[in-house]
């Protein structure tokens, strides 16, 4: 598996612990959202097929009980949607096995910045790149932001935007029940975490196909 840079500052830092006092240094969102984070992405880049089955004149093999790492990582609500638009036959921007069936195949992300979000949410900026079905295979870049927030504790992810941002207003004002409330007791807000942009070569790479 691919260490990745941010994964061992991360790791100094220490794990990350229930709830914490109001005496408490603030949370770095380093050691929180940006890590569930890297985690769903290498979970989802280690799941998918290999670029060189990316063909335009075939079927990608992807399923969705292979992306079952990230899926622990998604948010519960969001996974019900998931679900919810599957049985419409829509897709979803956390839902990987569809887009990787569909020849979309994440080959490498880089990390570029978090920062808080209205009721204790982290946005965490990635920009990634895709294997796209086109002639032997294309590399797509794009940006993507993702919404995390703490779920009974734990953060994971809530939702993906690609080359579209989360406003505060939306996230203020939607979502209701999708996450923990961060005035509960027990809880500390994650907006009282710092700002903590991502260094530039906090990055991760497909390992390179040995056939």
């Amino acid at each position: 598996m691919v260490l990745l840079p941010l994964l061992l500052v991360a790791a100094a830092a220490g794990p990350e612990g229930p709830a914490l006092d109001a005496q408490s240094p603030p949370e770095n969102l380093l050691r929180g959202p940006a890590r569930c984070v890297l985690h769903y992405l290498d979970a989802v880049r280690l799941a998918g097929p290999r670029a060189p089955d990316v063909r335009p004149d075939r079927a990608v093999p992807a399923r969705e009980r292979d992306y079952e790492a990230a899926r622990r990582l998604t948010a519960p609500r969001a996974l019900d949607e998931i679900a919810r638009r599957a049985a419409r036959g829509e897709g979803h921007p956390l839902a990987p096995w569809q887009q990787a069936a569909r020849g979309g195949i994440l080959e490498s992300f880089q990390l570029l910045a978090v920062r808080r979000a209205p009721r204790g949410t982290a946005v965490v900026t990635v920009r990634e790149s895709t294997w796209v079905p086109a002639g032997d295979g294309a590399l797509a870049r794009s940006v993507s932001e993702y919404l995390v927030a703490r779920v009974e504790g734990a953060w994971r992810v809530v939702d993906r935007r690609t080359d579209a941002a989360f406003e505060d207003a939306d996230v203020a004002a939607g979502y209701a029940g999708w996450f923990d409330d961060p005035a509960a007791p027990g809880l500390r807000p994650a907006t009282a975490a710092r700002d903590a942009p991502l260094p530039s070569r906090a990055t991760s790479r497909r390992p390179a196909d040995p056939r």
